[in-house]
């Protein structure tokens, strides 16, 4: 019946295992009366967040639209689960602030991104970019809206809930990371798959924090419970045979400590004891205790056999005598170990009552258990005493020889076999570091040949006259900008049966000359003469006459359009024989600027007979439109069509011929 019991027990203890609990949460190992504990809880309870999950972000440029792109989508996803509160990183932050309630979500722009980066505080810039404000502010000052960033953090905050619910989050994030990424569709020259390996994907993004660290703790300290309960088994019994020289003292000795397993793995499992980072391998600990009273009771009944007491005799001997001295020892670690049992902490308090149990389990069962095993198994030549007996040479090991051998040969294999079997089933991989190298790509820019030959701009007839273009619009792409500004540029022109290719050159052309945020700061939502002149100016550029650019305008706009006369002003500041100047000189002052590019301008137009008020309204006029950096940015220097093209729109804005303009730029150029 106590083999029977024993087995039962065991088995039961197997299933009782998933039942156990581990706490795994740092918090919950210290005083939960402390004034700690409440302050967190009060701070959950307030917030409505327990934890951070970060999410690590990495390409060869994160500004770049396809990776905005994806982490908008991304971010609005994940705070559609249960357990996500709220996100916040360079995207999504811009993405809500720009956010209509009731309309669809649009993803902000490059240039969106690009204003986030620049109002961030230091420890903003440190938790999302991994840099002090500074150091981003000195990326973007050196390469302008081009800055190539190559990691940045999306932080998920997570609702308070268990480390398995934790877990479930970041396995379906990841999951989802990996597919999006996957499933981007990139052009063969994207900026993101330059200078890559064939097999490494254009951007890596992975959960990473605190928050990954206790749900690895929890699965490390779960997924070999079990196996190492089995381990430490095999590995005893394999020891207790290759001792004994028989199986069956071994398995004698092993009876209890199945017991003590079983009834251990039981108690604790439907007590509902929580395990911690001590007692999670309370297995192997019983196993180790138990085997020792098991050991220590069986080689003192073998002496007393020895002596040539009778089985029975022999168990009363051993069992009064050794059974007395580890009872009092066992006593005494459950003693020391109970203390623990008092502690304010739950880490230790837990532990106490683990080993304490243990401990007592493996005392009765070895006391309870092994003195009446021993008996019966003697009587029945289990523990082949028989010939050593009439030889007075009992030992611990028996001997060697006969068919008692070759069933100890076999259980030697057997215990080393449920070694190696349990070992290799185990979770024993030590996981690989994942290296991946991106390397920091600007956007792409694109320039042409200088030239000082003013674009005809009076009566332009559709795109591809006998001149042709000042920009050729064949290298522009169909596709639809995602940008705001653009998307809607796109969709009036379009509806004038403008191609998608000229629509895509005079868009990129003028967002190269004034960026988007500029040109709602100049007032593009109320379509004023500021905001519109670098749009018509890159519109004529691409070969777009003036009655489709008015059209647009006004289908967009939902009123009238009148653009203003740019063709064959006249001198400067007479009137020319139209209506005079879209913007009136008289304003301006006579002043020689004291910038650089202004100084020149200056002494360019003066130089070519024009009024110095009409020299400083060509000037301010540009620079309200397009700063002195961003001319120098777009090639001035070099006298690109792109640097020049502002200038031009102000100058014929502010009267002055096409003549003279184009003297006072081979003045400068000297070309």
């Amino acid at each position: 019946p106590m083999i029977i019991a024993a087995v039962v027990l065991f088995v039961g203890g197997v299933l009782a295992e998933g039942r156990m609990k581990i706490q795994s949460d740092p918090l919950r190992w210290i005083d939960q009366g402390s004034q700690v504990v409440a302050d967190v809880d009060r701070l959950e309870k307030a917030t409505g967040f327990g934890t951070t999950l970060g999410v690590l972000v990495e390409s060869n440029n994160i500004l770049d639209q396809d990776m905005v792109d994806l982490m908008w989508d991304f971010t609005l996803a994940a705070e559609e689960r249960e357990l996500v509160v709220s996100s916040s990183s360079i995207v999504n932050t811009m993405g809500k602030i720009i956010k209509i309630p009731g309309a669809t979500p649009i993803p902000p722009s490059v240039n969106d991104v690009v204003a986030a980066v620049q109002g961030m505080s230091d420890d903003v810039s440190l938790a999302l970019l991994g840099m002090p404000a500074a150091e981003s502010a000195a990326v973007l000052e050196s390469s302008g809206d081009d800055a190539a960033f190559t990691t940045t953090q999306i932080n998920l905050r997570i609702a308070p809930s268990s480390l398995e619910e934790r877990a479930v989050l970041v396995r379906d994030l990841e999951a989802d990371l990996d597919r999006r990424i996957a499933e981007m569709d990139l052009q063969a020259d994207s900026i993101l798959l330059r200078d890559l390996p064939a097999d490494q994907a254009p951007a890596r993004a992975v959960p990473a924090g605190l928050a990954t660290v206790g749900i690895g703790l929890l699965e490390n300290l779960s997924s070999n419970r079990a196996a190492l309960t089995y381990l430490s088994l095999s590995l005893a019994g394999l020891w207790l045979v290759i001792r004994h020289r028989s199986l069956g003292r071994a398995l004698i000795a092993l009876v209890p400590v199945f017991l003590a397993v079983g009834a251990s793995s039981l108690i604790i499992g439907l007590s509902g004891i929580e395990l911690s980072p001590l007692t999670t391998v309370s297995g192997p600990l019983v196993i180790a205790t138990c085997s020792e009273f098991s050991v220590l009771i069986l080689g003192r009944f073998l002496e007393e056999r020895q002596r040539g007491l009778s089985a029975r005799e022999g168990c009363d001997r051993a069992a009064a005598r050794t059974g007395r001295a580890f009872f009092t020892s066992a006593v005494t670690t459950i003693g020391g170990f109970a203390v623990l049992i008092g502690s304010a902490l739950p880490l230790l308090r837990d532990f106490g009552i683990v080993v304490t149990l243990n401990v007592a389990i493996a005392l009765l069962a070895a006391l309870v258990v092994m003195p009446p095993l021993m008996v019966w198994a003697d009587e029945r030549g289990l523990l082949g005493t028989e010939k050593q007996i009439s030889q007075r040479s009992v030992r611990l090991a028996a001997p060697i020889g006969g068919s008692q051998s070759a069933v100890a040969a076999l259980g030697l294999g057997a215990f080393a076999a449920g070694a190696l079997v349990t070992y290799g089933v185990a979770e024993t991989a030590d996981g690989e570091a994942v290296e991946t190298q991106f390397l920091p790509v600007a956007f792409t820019t694109t320039t042409t040949t200088t030239t000082t030959t003013i674009p005809d701009t009076d009566d332009t007839d559709d795109a591809g006259d006998s001149d042709g273009p000042a920009i050729d619009p064949s290298g522009f792409g169909d596709a639809r900008p995602e940008s705001l500004v653009g998307g809607i540029l796109f969709d009036g022109l379009s509806e004038q049966g403008v191609a998608p290719n000229v629509a895509n050159c005079t868009i990129e052309t003028t967002f190269t000359r004034v960026p988007e945020d500029e040109l709602l700061a100049l007032g593009l939502v109320e379509f004023t003469d500021e905001a519109l002149a670098p749009i018509i100016g890159a519109a004529r550029d691409c070969g777009i006459d003036d009655a489709t650019i008015a059209a647009t305008i006004e289908s967009v706009s939902g009123g009238a359009a009148t653009l203003p006369d740019t063709g064959d002003a006249g001198d400067a500041g007479d009137g020319g024989e139209g209506d005079g100047p879209a913007i009136d000189p008289s304003g301006f002052g006579d002043v020689r600027p004291d910038s650089l590019v202004g100084g020149i301008l200056f002494d360019g137009l003066t130089g070519e007979g024009v009024a110095p008020n009409v020299a400083n309204c060509t000037i301010e006029t540009t620079f309200s439109r397009v700063s002195e950096e961003e001319l120098l940015a777009l090639g001035l220097a070099a006298f690109t069509d792109e640097a020049l093209a502002p200038i031009i729109a102000a100058a014929q804005e502010c009267g002055i011929d096409d003549d003279t303009i184009a003297a006072t730029i081979e003045s400068v150029s000297g070309g």
